[in-house]
């Protein structure tokens, strides 16, 4: 199955650049955001003016990496349709999510010292060549080299030798991600709420942008901070007593997990419901909160999840488009390049998790991955697959967990009679 996943996965590379990038070539949206990178005009239609153009003080990354800007501007700025909008925020909590889990499975011991640990290095590249371009290759890497992928069913020891990671790590990933990655993008997409300046707008933009190499670098200064201050972390159970590795593992990658998920659910059920909202839903919210009447009343499930067909895919005018105008073509990009990169991402969950588990079952995995495709999205059905798989470290610690308990159970006697 390996072999048959590597292949699909490159061609879902192939297919998902041309998609986005092709596309982005000949639709209008790259005239006009190289454009503005230039300085030939102000700014987009709609977006804050003037438009920021030095960053760094190195011209050829202003460039590029106002390219990026730009895009997200066309995506955030102006009179852009809220099913561009709700799509937008859905997808940025599940890119988060995505992340995390990346970040997670790099950080695995088993993966030390190999190319899948590097994720900082692949972060930045999808971000200047699509999630969609770099994500499935790098899973098809992950599936050829790492350990992590080659464990058999049930085998406990080996998982243990190749799923930890520092305990640290796990306490203080949600975090790094959250000052990285959540925080920026709050600031950049809400930029009227803020009252920012254009100019300060752009720069949370492009604060944003590197996220990757921030989370890695914020991670790894977090670990160390906390560790030289407090020492290192054993494991623990959930009354917080002394446990095996496997359990304390267990206990402690749980939070991670939680995270991920919340990241899923908060955003994906609220929009997923107002989007298919029968019409007498969408008229009593818009009578409960006229405020909100125009998002309730023009929401469409199709307008906001179902994509063009990328031979098909919508154009603009560069010299005769409108604010808003440039947001359906960003959003015709991020359905190709979320789907077409995740897609691969929640096949490698399954295939992990049958080549881990101890007693797999192609349809009770199945099932799982459904539910919480409804309940979370994409991003949550791999995430709860690879907590599941997780579970393994598990095995074979039953005698040791065992002994641990009986240890405790001592102390805890003879301390009582001490205080006796």
């Amino acid at each position: 199955m390996k072999y048959v996943l590597v292949p699909l996965f490159i061609s879902a590379s192939l297919f998902g650049g041309y998609a986005t990038i092709g596309t982005l070539l000949q639709n209008g949206l790259s005239d006009i955001i190289g454009a503005v990178s230039l300085g030939t005009v102000p700014s987009l239609k709609g977006a804050p003016s003037p438009y920021l153009t030095t960053y760094t003080g190195v011209a050829a990354v202003d460039y590029q990496l106002g390219g990026m800007i730009n895009f997200f501007s066309a995506i955030i700025d102006g009179n852009v349709p809220w099913d561009v909008t709700m799509f937008y925020v859905w997808g940025m909590a599940q890119f988060a999510a995505a992340w995390t889990v990346l970040v997670l499975e790099a950080k695995r011991v088993g993966n030390r010292g190999r190319l899948v640990s590097w994720i900082g290095t692949v972060g930045i590249i999808f971000q200047n060549v699509t999630w969609t371009f770099t994500l499935p290759l790098y899973l098809a890497l992950h599936l050829l080299t790492s350990p992590t992928a080659k464990l058999k069913n049930g085998d406990g020891a080996g998982a243990r030798r190749n799923l930890f990671v520092y305990l640290w790590d796990l306490a203080l990933l949600p975090m790094a991600v959250t000052i990285t990655f959540i925080v920026p993008a709050i600031f950049m997409s809400m930029p009227r709420l803020f009252g920012q300046t254009a100019a300060t707008h752009y720069k949370w933009i492009a604060i944003w942008q590197p996220f990757p190499a921030f989370t890695i670098l914020g991670l790894g200064l977090l670990h160390y901070a906390c560790y030289y201050a407090l020492g290192s972390l054993s494991p623990v159970d959930e009354e917080n007593q002394p446990t095996t590795h496997g359990h304390g593992y267990m206990v402690a990658v749980r939070g991670v997990y939680e995270f991920a998920l919340a990241l899923c659910g908060t955003t994906h059920i609220p929009i997923v419901l107002l989007t298919i909202m029968p019409e007498a839903g969408r008229n009593f919210l818009s009578h409960a909160f006229p405020y909100y009447a125009p998002v309730f009343r023009s929401l469409s499930f199709s307008k906001t999840f179902i994509p063009h067909p990328w031979y098909a895919a919508p154009s603009v005018n560069p010299d005769a488009y409108r604010s808003g105008d440039l947001s359906i073509l960003a959003q015709h990009f991020l359905h190709y390049d979320f789907y077409v990169g995740t897609l691969p991402m929640l096949l490698w969950a399954m295939y992990l998790h049958q080549r881990t588990v101890k007693n797999p079952s192609l349809f009770k995995m199945l099932r799982k991955a459904a539910f919480w495709f409804v309940i979370g999205g994409p991003a949550a059905a791999a995430i709860i697959l690879n907590w599941d798989r997780d579970a393994v470290t598990e095995e074979g610690e039953e005698e040791l967990k065992k002994k641990i308990e009986a240890k405790l159970e001592r102390r805890k006697v003879s301390e009582s009679m001490k205080t006796k």
